[in-house]
Formats: structure tokens, C-alpha cells, sequence
């Protein structure tokens, strides 16, 4: 069917059934592929989540408008996302955006759970599909460096001191494009050059390894401004 998406739901809105069958179908893999990026595991259709899934794209079918700039995708997997987090805070169960906290110094926190409401609130407003694909791409990054999105509540230090000084600190790595380099291209930190700048022990270092690199993730990458923002880290006097 050589037609544009727009074209097609514009039938399915029309009543025409046997496209929107046809739809689902042709989507099925990307329906699987999405429920399983946010489920962190191996999802089928005869999962619970899959007829979760199978809602969320319909409704995605009934309310995509091109006009707000996404692609049709990026809306079904915003649309598909957003139900299984509803159906995650149902059942209790505490979804892998509900488990990051970053603090900044003057006490300010912002949690994942309340990215996720600001991700609804945005919806309402048509703008989360960009920071929805910021967190993805945030969580796929990190896990290019062996870290889970789901470890930094655990990695964060529980003293505000310490992680005032941990936001120094990566702070100040991001100043230097040597180590910026270096971390991009090994995956790990240059924990000796660190430690010259750094005020901490090396073992210091490498126990916040995880830490650190979240931060500066979110400090150096242009990709992550929406996170920077929403964030929003106070600036630290040295």
C-alpha cells in the first residue's frame, strides 16, 4: 500500500476498518520492539503488557496529528510508554524512570517520578515527545558506560555535601575536552588526572564512578538540554 501514514489514518478515522486491522499489523513488530524498550525485558503477545500496547497504538491511531511536528512513531511509542507507566503506578510496581534522583546543591530534587508527571503534563501541551526521546536516548547512553538508569537512586550519595561535590566535580571535568575525550572513547574515567583537581581520593572516585558519569553526561551533551533544563542544577560556587 503505497500511500502516506497521514492518508491511511485519515481513512481509519473515516470508519474504515480493514485499514486500521491492516495498520496494526504492519506494526506489530515496532509494538513489541517499544514494549520491550520500556519493560526492560522480553515481551509476547501473550503478555499481560502486550494488550497494553495494543490500546496504547490504537489510541495513537485516533489522536496523531502531523501538524504538531512528530512523526507518527515517535507519538505511538510516546502513546505506548505512557500507558504501561500508568499501569506500572496501578499495580505499585516502580517503572525504571521512578528510581533516578539528581539533586542539586541548594537542595532542589528532581526526581524521575516527576519527569514522568512533567512528561504527561507535556503531553497535554503537545511537547513530550522530545524529552521522552531525550530520557531513551539518555538511558541508552548510559548503558553504553555499563550503567542502568535504575542504579543512580542507589549510586547517589545520601550526604548533600557529597553530592555538591560530586556536581563539582563533573562540572569542572566537562571544562577539560582531553578528559571528555578520553571517558567517550575508553568508557571509564581518567581517575588519576582526576584526583589533581578533584579535592577526593581516587577510591573516592571510583566508588561515585557511576554517579559522576551521569552527571557529566547530562553537563556535556547537547542531546540532553531538555534533561538539563528540567533538572535544572543550581550554580555551584567554587
Amino acid at each position: 500500500m503505497d500511500r502516506s501514514i497521514e492518508d491511511i489514518l485519515l481513512d481509519i478515522r473515516k470508519g474504515n476498518s480493514r485499514n486500521r486491522e491492516w495498520l496494526i499489523e504492519q506494526y506489530r513488530p515496532f509494538i513489541l520492539r517499544a514494549l520491550r524498550h520500556v519493560c526492560k525485558r522480553k515481551v509476547e503477545w501473550n503478555d499481560d503488557e502486550a494488550s497494553i500496547g495494543l490500546i496504547a497504538f490504537n489510541e495513537a491511531i485516533n489522536h496523531y496529528d502531523s501538524s504538531h511536528g512528530k512523526t507518527f512513531d515517535n507519538f505511538a511509542f510516546m502513546m505506548i510508554r505512557r500507558r504501561l507507566i500508568d499501569e506500572f503506578r496501578k499495580n505499585g510496581k516502580i517503572s525504571k524512570f521512578e528510581s533516578l534522583v539528581l539533586n542539586s546543591y541548594d537542595g532542589f530534587e528532581f526526581t524521575a517520578s516527576e519527569i514522568s508527571s512533567s512528561l504527561e503534563i507535556y503531553a497535554q501541551q503537545e511537547s513530550a515527545a522530545t524529552l521522552t526521546q531525550e530520557l531513551i536516548l539518555y538511558d541508552e547512553r548510559l548503558q553504553e558506560y555499563g550503567i542502568r538508569l535504575e542504579e543512580l537512586e542507589k549510586c547517589s550519595p545520601s550526604h548533600q555535601d557529597a553530592r555538591k561535590q560530586l556536581i563539582r566535580i563533573a562540572k569542572r571535568f566537562c571544562e577539560n575536552p582531553e578528559m571528555k575525550l578520553y571517558l567517550e572513547r575508553t568508557k571509564h574515567l581518567p581517575l588519576k588526572e582526576m584526583t589533581q583537581y578533584a579535592g577526593v581520593s581516587k577510591k573516592t572516585l571510583e566508588r561515585n564512578r557511576k554517579y559522576l558519569i551521569a552527571l557529566i553526561l547530562i553537563f556535556s551533551c547537547d542531546e540532553f538540554v531538555h534533561i538539563r533544563n528540567k533538572v535544572s542544577f543550581s550554580e555551584i560556587g567554587e
